[in-house]
């Protein structure tokens, strides 16, 4: 079996209560088996899932977030159980199904348990080498960067057209006024038009500013690509694959927060307008 090293997804807590009594404890059925529960462990419930942690355990594995609320902080160590059966833990014996997840506190193994397979792969994501990214690392670049990047190349090429398109029919109405000026009987209405028609492309082309958007939609758009590429093969700046990540999301923020703050300049100059 290959043991391999996860994380628990974020927003996945738990409400728990040490069981601080002057007992000795009690004994509960879960799991198959009977689970001991001594003085001092913590009662615990996990989505709807009750049960009991030896308080050593708990101590170094959970962290307070507010009272009665903890995460469970570090790595585990787990592997799918190729066949049925059972699995000896602090509380007491636990019986899994095959597909179902042992996991350990240590790489080498350490304190077991086992988890239900759906519930684990719910809770859990596995933690990437260095250099391998995490679903959550993926999700950032595939679902938050990318769109960018392609949001900000149409956006590039559509102001581009644009600019061509307005920028050619100002010039070709613009140099159609002398031409047809200088016939033995020039059309005064026509002459007009092609001025008046002029104006308002050039306008157009003040107005819109294709030219200014066009550049500068295309000059966020490479950053972001230029980064991207980079990090895909950790050079330059993202030689160091511990800290590649977190240089990106920084980078990439910084790249768009710049764009939205340069879009609500624009937006409060037109309204003061």
């Amino acid at each position: 079996m290959a043991r391999h090293q996860y994380k628990k997804r974020p927003n996945f807590h738990v409400t728990a209560v040490q069981i601080d009594l002057d007992c000795d404890g009690f004994t509960y059925h879960k799991w198959g088996n009977p689970q001991k529960c001594r003085a001092g462990d913590w009662l615990v419930n996990n989505a709807g899932d009750t049960y009991t942690v030896e308080k050593a355990y708990f101590a170094d594995h959970y962290q307070l977030l507010r009272p009665g609320l903890y995460e469970k902080v570090g790595a585990v160590w787990a592997e799918q159980a190729p066949q049925d059966g059972a699995i000896e833990t602090l509380e007491g014996m636990s019986n899994y199904l095959a597909g179902d997840y042992l996991v350990y506190d240590r790489p080498s193994g350490g304190d077991a348990y086992a988890v239900n397979k759906n519930k684990f792969e719910n809770m859990y994501e596995l933690q990437s080498e260095p250099g391998e990214l995490s679903d959550t690392q993926r999700d950032y670049i595939e679902q938050r960067v990318k769109p960018e990047r392609d949001w900000f190349d149409r956006k590039a090429r559509k102001n581009r057209v644009n600019y061509y398109l307005w920028q050619t029919l100002t010039i070709i109405t613009a140099a159609l006024v002398p031409v047809f000026s200088s016939v033995d009987e020039p059309n005064g209405v026509l002459i007009a038009f092609l001025g008046g028609a002029s104006a308002i492309f050039a306008g157009f082309l003040s107005l819109f500013k294709f030219q200014e958007n066009w550049v500068k939609y295309r000059s966020t758009c490479e950053d972001l690509k230029s980064h991207l590429a980079q990090f895909s093969v950790f050079e330059g700046a993202y030689h160091n694959k511990h800290t590649a990540f977190a240089l990106l999301v920084e980078n990439c923020e910084r790249i768009l927060g710049a764009e939205r703050g340069q879009w609500m300049q624009r937006v409060h100059g037109v309204a003061e307008e």
